[in-house]
């Protein structure tokens, strides 16, 4: 029998009575949540949870490949840190997680997959004793990885720049993935109706940040530059070069696995600062995520970027990046988990 779950003969209506449809048996997928498996439609949050009414939750995207998570470690140290900064506490150690995520891709079936785990503050209410208490929420789902279409590897995708709306700095949720994701989500709405797959956002002073899902690279005269982290800001030599004082950039775990092939490649990475002229007149621009990978942008709008083709930094980094996510495939078990470069 397959491992997919079936609903009994009693629960199908059969045709033949008046006005009846038949109900065909698709399984359910499993989600997890607060330590529990449960179907994706049973599973539930309180009205009262603050993710849903004030977006007080943070989240991570990740790959699965040969039915293991891949670099969980720097996603969940990535989670805790935004965890931490956002007063939004996690109640599993990463080991708790990292079984979850396992035995989830078990019972779903899934080798390739996108998993997401969300965290939200739960359910907020006061404890006369010692105040507020907390009931954190913890979600995590997982469905078959779906890649881009490879016309946009091959051909490379467009971009628009956001005129209106800017990333801002100063922000106490700037550089963490949280669920007021909304703006994000109409840039990248708005986009779509303009011919693009992304929407590039600048910051309160006009220079670059990221896509609303990716990070952002850019390659001219020989060097290959992103704009710096939160984290990275705080390196008075990179910091000294910025022509802003604060950073509104997502430290991505594809951005960073990039920056550390390519400085294995012997490549010139720099954290800079990049205004639009320097983005439009680059010799290549890619962006990232953990669902991409690496994708070319071979137009902004309608300006063609380089030879309006991907070009040979973009290339090489997109095969070590494959090459990488292959070796952790054929690898022994954990290897996805905690691979090292």
């Amino acid at each position: 029998m397959s491992k997919a779950r079936l609903w009994g003969a009693d629960n199908m209506r059969l045709p033949g009575a008046a006005g009846a449809r038949p109900r065909y048996n698709i399984a359910m997928p499993f989600a997890w949540i607060n330590g529990s498996f449960v179907d994706e439609d049973q599973a539930a949050v309180s009205v009262r949870d603050t993710g849903l009414l004030h977006a007080a939750g943070i989240f991570t995207t990740m790959r699965a490949v040969g039915g293991r998570p891949f670099r969980l470690d720097l996603h969940l140290a990535r989670l805790r840190r935004s965890s931490d900064a956002l007063f939004i506490p996690i109640p599993y150690r990463d080991e708790q997680l990292e079984q979850a995520v396992i035995e989830l891709l078990r019972r779903n079936s899934l080798a390739d997959a996108r998993l997401r785990l969300t965290v939200t503050r739960g359910r907020a209410t006061d404890d006369p004793l010692h105040g507020m208490r907390l009931d954190p929420t913890v979600l995590l789902t997982a469905t078959a990885f779906e890649p881009y279409p490879q016309e946009y590897y091959r051909r490379g995708m467009t971009a628009v720049v956001l005129d209106e709306q800017k990333a801002n700095p100063y922000d106490i949720q700037a550089g963490h993935k949280t669920l007021n994701y909304f703006s994000r989500l109409a840039a990248l709405h708005s986009a779509a109706r303009r011919g693009a797959g992304e929407a590039l956002w600048f910051n309160v002073h006009n220079y670059l940040q990221s896509g609303s899902i990716s990070n952002v690279f850019v390659v001219s005269a020989g060097r290959l530059i992103t704009p710096p982290t939160p984290q990275e800001m705080q390196d008075q030599a990179v910091a000294s070069a910025i022509p802003y004082p604060k950073s509104a950039v997502l430290p991505g775990i594809t951005r960073q696995l990039i920056i550390d092939l390519a400085r294995r490649e012997g490549m010139d990475v720099v954290l800079g600062a990049l205004n639009i002229h320097e983005l439009l007149n680059a010799d290549e621009v890619f962006i990232t995520n953990s669902v991409m990978g690496v994708m070319p942008v071979c137009r902004i709008e309608r300006r063609a970027i380089g030879q309006d083709r991907p070009g040979p930094v973009t290339i090489r980094l997109s095969e070590l990046y494959a090459q990488m996510l292959e070796a952790a495939r054929e690898g022994p078990a954990g290897n996805a988990s905690r691979q090292i470069l």
